[in-house]
C-alpha cells in the first residue's frame, strides 16, 4: 500500500463525490467476514465516518492472479461491490510513475485498475450481461416498467425517473430519495416478482453520448456519486436501446454533477460486455 497505515485504515476520500475510505487487512488472520464486521464497527462507530460512504478492505489474494483481495462493507454491513471503492482502493495500492496497475480478486471476478496520474484512475470491471430482464411490476395501483441487470456483484432493478414520477433535480433530492427507497423496499419484498434487487437505477435518457442517473441502496441511501456498478448496467441499458453503440464512450452523472466515463472494451462475447470505467479520485 502506498499511504501510511494505523490500525489497518488507510485513507479516506471521494471516488466522483462518493465518500469512500480504504482498509489494508493483507496481515489479517480473521475470517472474511469478522474482518469486515470490525471494519464497519472501527470506521463507522470508532471515527464517526460518513454514514454514506462504502470502505474497500483489501485482503491477501487467494488466487495466484491477483495481487489483492477486496471486499466492501457499508453502515448496514457489507456489498457485493463497488466500482468507486475500488477506484479509491486503485489509487491507494498503485503508483503512477512505478507501479501503475493492480489486480483485485473480488466476489464478482477479477478487476484491474491503473492509476492514470492526477488523481484519474482507470478500472476494468467484470464482464456483464447484454441484456437486461424486463418485468411489468404493480405499483401503487399503476404498472410499472422495471429492468433487472447484475454488475460487478450488485443486482439493479432500473425504471426510468418519468415512468416513476420523479426528477433528478438537486432540489428534490428528499423527495427522490424517500419514492426510491419506497420502491426498492417493495421490490425486495416476498411477493415481488423481479429478483430482490441490491440497488435501484433511476434513469434519464442518454443525449449527445451523455446521461445521468440516481443510485438508492442500503436503508435509503442516494448515492452522491454516479456509482461504478451502476454506470456498467446504464452503459448495457443504453446500448440495448441503440442509444450507444458498444466501444463507445458513455458520460453517466450523478444528480450531484459528478460523472464517470464508461465504455466497453475489446470484442467481448455474444452474451457479454467487459467495461472500463474511469474517473477520479481525491483524498482527504
Amino acid at each position: 500500500m502506498t499511504a501510511t497505515i494505523v490500525s489497518g485504515f488507510v485513507a479516506e476520500g471521494t471516488s466522483e463525490g462518493q465518500p469512500v475510505a480504504c482498509y489494508d487487512l493483507t496481515w489479517s488472520g480473521q475470517c472474511e467476514g469478522e474482518a469486515l464486521e470490525m471494519v464497519r464497527v472501527d470506521y463507522f462507530k470508532t471515527r464517526g465516518g460518513d454514514p454514506s460512504a462504502i470502505v474497500a478492505a483489501v485482503f491477501a489474494p487467494s488466487a495466484d492472479d491477483a495481487d489483492y483481495g477486496l471486499r466492501f462493507v457499508a453502515a448496514h454491513g457489507p456489498l457485493g461491490g463497488c466500482g468507486e471503492a475500488t477506484l479509491f482502493a486503485t489509487a491507494m495500492c498503485t503508483n503512477p510513475s512505478t507501479d501503475p496497475a493492480v489486480t483485485f480478486e473480488t466476489a464478482a471476478g477479477l478487476i484491474v485498475g491503473r492509476s492514470l496520474g492526477s488523481g484519474r484512475v482507470a478500472v476494468d470491471m467484470p464482464a456483464v450481461a447484454r441484456t437486461s430482464v424486463p418485468q411489468q411490476v404493480d405499483y401503487l395501483g399503476r404498472p410499472l416498467r422495471i429492468r433487472s441487470a447484475s454488475a460487478g456483484g450488485n443486482r439493479f432493478a432500473a425504471v426510468t425517473a418519468s415512468d416513476l414520477g420523479v426528477q433528478l433535480d438537486r432540489f428534490l433530492f428528499h423527495e427522490l430519495t424517500v419514492v426510491g427507497h419506497d420502491l426498492l423496499s417493495r421490490l425486495r419484498g416476498p411477493a415481488s416478482p423481479v429478483p430482490a434487487p441490491d440497488m435501484l437505477l433511476i434513469t434519464e435518457p442518454v443525449a449527445g453520448l451523455s446521461t445521468r442517473s440516481a443510485v438508492i441502496w442500503g436503508d435509503g441511501v442516494l448515492n452522491r456519486g454516479p456509482c461504478g456498478t451502476g454506470t456498467c448496467v446504464r452503459y448495457v441499458l443504453a446500448v440495448e436501446d441503440g442509444e450507444v453503440c458498444a466501444g463507445a464512450p458513455l458520460v453517466h452523472a450523478s444528480p450531484f454533477g459528478h460523472s464517470f466515463e464508461a465504455q466497453s472494451i475489446g470484442s467481448g462475447t455474444t452474451d457479454q460486455l467487459d467495461i472500463m470505467l474511469s474517473g477520479l479520485v481525491t483524498m482527504d
